[in-house]
């Protein structure tokens, strides 16, 4: 009797279907991590508008420091001024600079006052005579005031040295406004004065004029004793 076709076997139709899930399981996780990573590269990136990061600027001293030095005058970086700091260790030209300055303001009032006695201390036996001749050369006491329209400019020009003498010559810039009152002149001819009361008396005029001035005045020091005085021993007139 012949045999019949051949009934599949039940385990193989239970198989192939569990297979094919576990395959498909298998694409669908391996693609899931291909996406992940291609989103994790795309998001994970520095994108858009991010503030830089800018570098601390300075503090405290440091800062204190940065400001001074962009306060420090063009002359100072001169011939002789270091020189001048190893003889004279306690030497600073701002601080030097300043009360020239001082100095410079102290003694171009006084001698328009003709009152040297305040200011004697600093200058030299030479300027000080000087200072006396042309005051004494003048006709009576002056009638304006002198003042300083701004803070005068001063800078170094030029450090010498003479043996044991240190000499520094500074330039000075300044404005001066000289100020004098106008009293009007009243009718004085009458023997007996003429009043007239509707008529009031004008006030004293102010009459005020300026003068710009460019002079070299150069400061001597004796370098023995680091505790004598920067002495005015010489005034010229400068350009402008």
């Amino acid at each position: 009797m012949a045999a019949g076709p051949k009934k599949p076997d039940s385990k193989t139709e239970e198989t192939f279907p569990v297979n094919t899930q576990v395959i498909a399981l298998v694409v669908f996780a391996v693609l899931a991590v291909v996406i992940l990573l291609q989103l994790y590269n795309v998001l994970g990136r520095k994108t858009g508008f991010r503030p830089e990061e800018k570098p601390a600027g300075p503090k405290g001293e440091e800062l204190d420091a940065a400001v001074r030095a962009e306060r420090v005058p063009e002359g100072m970086r001169m011939p002789n001024l270091e020189t001048l700091k190893t003889r004279d260790v306690n030497f600073n030209e701002i601080n030097f600079l300043e009360k020239a300055r001082e100095t410079y303001e102290q003694v171009v009032i006084a001698f328009h006052k003709g009152e040297l006695d305040p200011i004697r201390e600093r200058l030299s036996e030479r300027v000080l005579t000087s200072f006396r001749d042309a005051i004494g050369l003048r006709t009576g006491a002056p009638k304006d005031t002198v003042s300083f329209v701004d803070t005068p400019k001063a800078d170094l020009d030029l450090i010498d040295f003479k043996e044991d003498l240190a000499q520094i010559r500074v330039r000075f810039l300044s404005e001066l406004a000289y100020e004098e009152v106008v009293v009007p002149d009243e009718a004085t001819d009458a023997a007996v004065p003429v009043t007239t009361p509707d008529k009031k008396s004008e006030p004293a005029k102010p009459h005020r004029t300026y003068k710009r001035t460019a002079e070299y005045w150069t400061f001597q020091k004796v370098m023995k004793n680091p505790a004598n005085p920067w002495l005015l021993t010489k005034v010229e007139a400068a350009k402008a």
